[in-house]
């Protein structure tokens, strides 16, 4: 009961049924839920320990607010992860990692059709797992496992400029072609800027609603390793 309640909370959030700010009633949630609090109590620990929400005096517990600290930090490493799993990953793909990659492209334009953004977001997070499980190097999947929550957390921001999901899903094409040209400089480029993109794209609507806000930086060539 406590997974369910963490998935449904989670998936909540990340899709923007629950919106930053909110509260996190337990009490509310169980009653929907038709469980104890006491799951849901475990399930909101889970959450806090992750990023996605947090406890304020007099208000409880509220859906985390998107900052530009968590942009930045979120996405400037997530960037530099996946930019690195891609440089290795293309001295190891072969054809039918290629074609993995093109299948779990085609299922996340499907979804878009669907309009089935939950299902959307689960396939993203699976392309991006498989580049990093390709570079080989465990330590940087763990790592990048690790972010998973709090990069996750600013799709629905995402959307809010204009993003359709049919977009989404196509932003993911310009990686496997880099990953075909077998140009590590150029697949890590590709794999650092899909990423840099959508945080510069959620930072101007944090920037319109919050002036003064530090933009990321444009695509650089990246350094040799």
């Amino acid at each position: 009961m406590r997974h369910d309640a963490y998935e449904a909370l989670r998936g909540a959030i990340l899709l923007g049924r629950l919106r930053p700010g909110e509260r996190v009633v337990e009490a509310e949630i169980a009653r929907q839920m038709g469980i104890s609090r006491g799951p849901i109590r475990e399930a909101v620990r889970q959450l806090e320990q992750d990023g996605l929400v947090e406890y304020q005096p007099r208000r409880g517990v509220i859906v985390a607010d998107l900052t530009r600290e968590r942009v930045l930090d979120a996405y400037s490493v997530r960037a530099e992860l996946e930019g690195f799993a891609a440089r290795l990953a293309v001295e190891r793909i072969g054809p039918a990692d290629l074609a993995h990659l093109a299948e779990s492209l085609e299922v996340m334009q499907r979804h878009a059709r669907a309009n089935d953004a939950e299902a959307l977001l689960g396939a993203d997070v699976g392309f991006h797992r498989q580049i990093c499980a390709l570079a080989g190097n465990r330590v940087l999947l763990r790592l990048w496992t690790s972010l998973g929550p709090h990069a996750w957390t600013l799709f629905s921001a995402a959307q809010l400029r204009g993003y359709t999901l049919a977009a989404l899903a196509q932003r993911h094409r310009p990686i496997i072609e880099a990953l075909r040209t077998g140009d590590p400089a150029q697949a890590e480029r590709a794999a650092r800027e899909h990423t840099l993109e959508l945080a510069r794209n959620i930072i101007d609507h944090l920037d319109a609603l919050q002036p003064g806000l530090v933009v990321l930086p444009q695509q650089e060539t990246a350094a040799p390793h």
